[in-house]
């Protein structure tokens, strides 16, 4: 009996066994997987989540990474997983039009053949000749091809993006054509160019850099700045300093947005730009630029007489004869001045805005409206004449607080002539025309517009540098003025879910509370030094005044109370460096208190929680047998 209840008992082992092991099959083969994290850093976005859910054509995701090269960083691993887990995402929500593969080029390979075919980077890992690591990916559609050629983990808040973007690229037949209009002769002028209004013919030049760059990556055309309509062929629409806009030109860039157009406004209450180029005519001083007939039926309005002063985005400017000082209304934007939840800004570090305006107002009725630059709480308004002046005292201007730069609008739009498009006048026309029967009234779908309060940020001196290399002039930025424009028409160019894209947050989380554990540190910091550096201008001071109170046979000779007044220097020198020294002291006490504390949970914290699911675990199949 005994036996049989062996050979059972190892029976029942064997099949419990058995099942573990299937079922350990059949789960590995599901990938169950749930987003905790706080930014939700593994989940899609919704506009690529709709992009890769309605592909017309079959994609292959081909991911190369040498993850069996010897001595790779263990983060550089974490990080290809992250990629591959994302990439994973994108197959699964693509109803099996995605299909992704996994390469190792391993050295010799012909996976690494493949790879440097397809243009993917290798980076060497050793000395010279030795094996190079690929992380880079390969999007197939058909005979088009494109690849991201290194994944960079600095940039991986834009992982999304770029996977996204090449998605998006493959998927395209022809390239995007995006039209620009300006009042600036930012397409380049040529000899042949008609003489000026002042009957001066004007110079040759060159197209901006901004349109240089543009022409690479797309088809740029000019589109008039008294057209009547924007044409059919263009979706993406460039505007630069519209000054005393038509009202049949106004009429055209309403009935573009309606019908879905994306449209991209720089407008500017002082462009200096302008008069630079103007300069050649006596330095005639143009017009400032607003679209404000359109902005107002959107809920937005521009101030064409005032200038922005933010004293904590200040520039250090030169204004001549050799001088230079810090300028409020030469704005340098950083840190939170750019909106970090967005792709087109999320990767900026500074941005160049000389003589910025802003805009007021809110969002009509059906347009939800971000912000992609703004000032901080100490911004005024000054008028022109004013920001103008290097001695001006901007201090005596209003505080008005936070004020946007730039912003998108995304939605349904309205029209902003609802009698009907604009009556032109016409001598020796007595009869009105009649109103247009196929104008639109409301957007067909929805409409995106981005406005910027600058345009001299678009101007070449002001977003990069000419430098001579062995006889060849290179281009430097000097600033990511160019970046944040490109960005912008990338997205505005591309398909819906590029324009909706976030920013993806970090992996890396920080620990706050040593941030602000160092943070008041600092201030502490900075407020002892400044109590020292007033005692030594003070005894400096009256230092100075000894000085002047003795003869002038013994100006070398320290009089007994001057000595007194050195040595009680010395000595508020000696404690305020003591205090200093405590400081950072204490600062660094708080912080590996703090460290050993998070040490402490995270190694005690796991080993408590199994100890007391055992008691309890126990304690209830104990109560059980006694009853």
């Amino acid at each position: 009996m005994s036996k049989f209840k062996t050979s059972q008992s190892a029976i029942s082992l064997l099949v419990v066994f058995g099942i573990f092991i299937a079922l350990n099959i059949v789960v590995g083969q599901l990938r169950l997987r749930k987003d905790l994290t706080e930014e939700k850093l593994y989940t899609l976005s919704e506009g690529t989540t709709e992009l890769v859910g309605t592909l017309s054509r079959n994609i292959t995701l081909k991911f190369y990474f040498s993850k069996s090269l010897e001595g790779l960083p263990i983060p550089l691993k974490q990080y290809a997983q992250r990629v591959s887990d994302l990439l994973y995402e994108y197959a699964s929500h693509s109803k099996g039009r995605i299909t992704l593969e996994t390469y190792d080029p391993k050295p010799d390979s012909d996976e690494e053949e493949w790879a440097q075919r397809y243009g993917l980077a290798g980076q060497s890992m050793g000395l010279l000749g030795g094996p190079s690591l690929y992380m880079g990916l390969v999007a197939v559609a058909g005979t088009k091809e494109a690849a991201i050629p290194v994944f960079d983990p600095r940039a991986e808040s834009e992982l999304e993006y770029a996977i996204t973007r090449l998605i998006d690229e493959v998927l395209r037949t022809k390239k995007n054509k995006i039209g620009v209009m300006s009042s600036l002769p930012v397409m380049g002028s040529s000899p042949e160019t008609p003489p000026s209004p002042l009957g001066q013919p004007l110079q040759g030049s060159k197209p901006w850099m901004l349109i240089s760059e543009l022409k690479k990556q797309y088809e740029v055309s000019s589109v008039d700045m008294d057209v009547e309509e924007v044409p059919e062929d263009v979706q993406t629409l460039l505007v630069i300093h519209p000054k005393e806009p038509a009202q049949k030109m106004l009429f055209a860039l309403d009935q573009f947005v309606l019908r879905g157009g994306r449209l991209v406004v720089f407008v500017d209450p002082l462009c200096i730009t302008e008069q630079d180029d103007t300069k050649q005519f006596g330095g005639l001083f143009g017009a400032a630029s607003d679209l404000n007939t359109l902005t107002k039926a959107w809920g937005f309005e521009s101030n064409r007489r005032k200038v922005i002063a933010d004293f904590k985005a200040a520039s250090m400017v030169s204004f001549g004869a050799g001088g230079s000082q810090r300028s409020p209304a030469w704005l340098s934007l950083r840190g939170e001045a750019i909106g970090r939840e967005e792709i087109i800004t999320s990767s900026l570090d500074i941005l160049m805005l000389p003589f910025s305006g802003s805009f007021s107002g809110k969002p009509k009725e059906g347009l939800m409206v971000t912000t992609l630059l703004q000032t901080s709480e100490e911004t005024s308004e000054i008028d022109s004449f004013t920001a103008m002046n290097s001695s001006a005292n901007y201090r005596n201007a209003q505080v008005k607080g936070k004020t946007p730069l730039a912003l998108r609008l995304q939605g349904n739009f309205k029209t902003a002539f609802p009698d009907g498009p604009p009556k032109e006048d016409t001598e020796g026309d007595d009869e009105p025309k009649a109103p247009s029967t196929d104008r639109l009234v409301e957007s067909e779908k929805d409409g995106i517009v981005v406005l910027v309060a600058d345009v001299d940020m678009l101007y070449d001196r002001y977003m990069v540098r000419n430098l001579n290399f062995f006889g060849q002039t290179l281009t430097q930025p000097i600033n990511d003025n160019l970046s944040f424009v490109l960005n912008m028409l990338e997205q505005l160019s591309g398909s819906k879910a590029l324009i909706g894209l976030r920013s993806r947050g970090t992996f890396d989380r920080p620990f706050d509370r040593v941030n602000e554990l160092e943070r008041q540190a600092q201030q502490r910091w900075q407020e002892e030094q400044a109590q020292l550096t007033e005692k030594l201008q003070a005894a400096q001071a009256r230092f100075n005044q000894f000085q002047t109170e003795k003869q002038q046979d013994q100006k070398l000779i320290l009089s007994p109370a001057q000595k007194r007044e050195i040595e009680k220097v010395k000595k508020e020198r000696f404690e305020a460096q003591r205090h200093l020294r405590e400081v950072r002291k204490n600062l660094r006490q708080d912080i590996e208190t703090l460290g050993l504390q998070v040490k402490l949970v995270n190694m005690g914290l796991m080993p408590v929680v199994v100890a007391l699911f055992g008691v309890v675990y126990g304690w209830c199949r104990r109560r059980r047998g006694i009853s």
